[in-house]
């Protein structure tokens, strides 16, 4: 039976910092644990997908990695938040490797593991890379203005992309779980942080693969 997903990246959306030297550094984003609540109580899946490039520099182990999620993921179950996997890519950022995002093998691997459809799924991040692998998944993608996209040029650079930029976690889900219908949200449009308002009721999600 197939299952609705919305496809978690780590550093920068759900934790902090964007770059970690020890895993005991790494910190919830507020407002995130109770969004995840929402969607397990919705019935939706939520892989977790993250690059992990410190693996591959040596700072901590794939090992260290999945020892931390466990206790992380266990710590979110206690309150109601449930999240799976993890589904990691170890490797540089300039190591050509078919698991780094915008590839979409983990989250095909996901998919499948978990009886998901990539059309029924979410993808939410804070990188060009994580709204753009969900495109090629066909997905849609939700890009949070936490992280990397604190930066309005990446923001900009994500447009194309995206099917939402939300302000926060909080505010991806809360389209999520309104049955995809589109709601007021603030787009950067310019590279000079003028932000543009636009209301986006009735506009189609983009899940165009080409």
């Amino acid at each position: 039976m197939s299952r609705r997903g919305v496809f978690l990246d780590l550093n920068g959306t759900l934790v902090e910092p964007l770059k970690q030297e020890r895993l005991d550094e790494l910190t919830l984003i507020p407002g995130v644990v109770e969004a995840v609540a929402r969607l397990t109580a919705a019935g939706f899946v939520c892989p977790v997908v993250t690059v992990q490039s410190r693996i591959a520099k040596g700072l901590f182990s794939m090992a260290d990695f999945q020892t931390w999620f466990a206790t992380f993921a266990a710590g979110l179950e206690a309150q109601g938040a449930v999240v799976v996997g993890p589904y990691v890519c170890p490797h540089r950022r300039g190591e050509p490797c078919p698991c780094k995002k915008p590839n979409i093998l983990l989250y095909e691997r996901a998919a499948s593991e978990h009886h998901l459809t990539a059309a029924d799924c979410f993808v939410i991040g804070d990188s060009p890379d994580d709204v753009r692998a969900a495109r090629r998944f066909g997905a849609r993608g939700c890009l949070v203005r936490t992280g990397w996209a604190s930066d309005p040029r990446v923001v900009e650079t994500a447009l194309q992309d995206a099917s939402i930029v939300a302000d926060s976690f909080a505010q991806a889900v809360d389209w999520i779980l309104g049955s995809g219908h589109w709601c007021p949200v603030k787009c950067f449009t310019r590279f000079d942080k003028t932000l543009d308002m636009r209301l986006l009721e009735g506009v189609p999600p983009k899940n165009d693969l080409n």
